[in-house]
């Protein structure tokens, strides 16, 4: 597997590439014994209940490897079958699971719901990247996607910057432990709500409603793909299938005069209206 990952940088693969590609061939490997017998990868990706991109990549993964090691490999024909829609969570479900977690985990989760980040882009994140005076967050991508910059609440900010320095990364660790602890999270706040829907909320879950909440807000799908990230459109376009979300106008707002009110409203995540003739100042925040 090392011989053929090098061999892939040498011919300029991505790192994701590389390291999905690998992960296949290995499975392969482990399923079969043998790599020498096309026929037989054929038929044991055939018989795989999966879907057919996953098989396609596989067979991508095994090709790869015969082309390494000067094979010849004939591809099958694979029947695509359509991915089944993302499951989308509501706002409030979120705001449950980031208000559960610990500093680490609910910063996490807030960085994903406000960026529409991978998790392997939040883990990425370094202290470089944050300018906190103005809430800019500039995103190095992962899987192919583009570049991009971001702004984030002023109460995201305050949590990040409370987070220890221990690190160049502003996350430190690894995404499996911060998966498991997650998990734990999940099942412990779904069995104190009685909601089995937050079993199925992922990392991926954040992003999903965040492409969910942009296109249907803005209704303009090169913008939802911009800040996504996506280089294919199609990969946008799935949102766009999903039930239209309603426009929610309802909201508290409150009026305070003094800045510390002011400050402690910012940090609450309450956006900041107008000023009055008298220097009150208006806040607002939705239902």
């Amino acid at each position: 597997m090392v011989n053929l990952a090098l061999w892939m940088r040498r011919e300029g693969y991505s790192p994701a590439t590389i390291k999905d590609r690998t992960k296949n061939v290995k499975r392969l490997f482990l399923q079969l014994g043998t790599l020498l017998d096309g026929d037989s990868v054929k038929d044991w990706v055939a018989n795989q209940s999966t879907t057919g991109g996953t098989k396609l990549n596989i067979l991508k993964a095994y090709g790869c490897y015969c082309k390494w090691k000067g094979y010849k490999f004939q591809f099958p024909k694979v029947q695509d079958t359509e991915s089944p829609l993302p499951f989308v969570p509501q706002e409030l479900e979120l705001d449950q699971l980031i208000a559960a977690g610990g500093k680490k985990m609910s910063s996490v989760l807030l960085m994903m719901k406000e960026t529409g980040c991978r998790i392997g882009e939040v883990l990425r994140l370094e202290w470089a990247d944050l300018d906190p005076e103005t809430g800019v967050l500039n995103i190095r991508a992962e899987k192919g996607s583009r570049n991009r910059q971001c702004k984030i609440s002023p109460r995201l900010v305050a949590m990040v910057m409370r987070l220890p320095r221990k690190d160049k990364r502003i996350f430190p660790g690894v995404v499996n432990s911060l998966r498991t602890n997650f998990g734990k999270v999940r099942k412990r706040l779904s069995i104190k709500l009685e909601n089995p829907r937050l079993l199925k909320v992922h990392f991926h879950s954040f992003r999903h409603w965040f492409a969910c909440k942009t296109y249907w807000k803005t209704r303009d799908i090169l913008y939802t793909r911009k800040v996504l990230g996506h280089r294919d459109l199609q990969s946008t376009l799935r949102y766009t299938q999903l039930v239209e979300w309603k426009a929610d106008d309802s909201y508290h707002s409150k009026a305070v005069k003094s800045t510390v009110e002011a400050e402690q409203l910012v940090s609450q995540g309450w956006e900041y209206v107008v000023t009055t003739p008298d220097q009150t100042m208006l806040f607002r925040r939705r239902s």
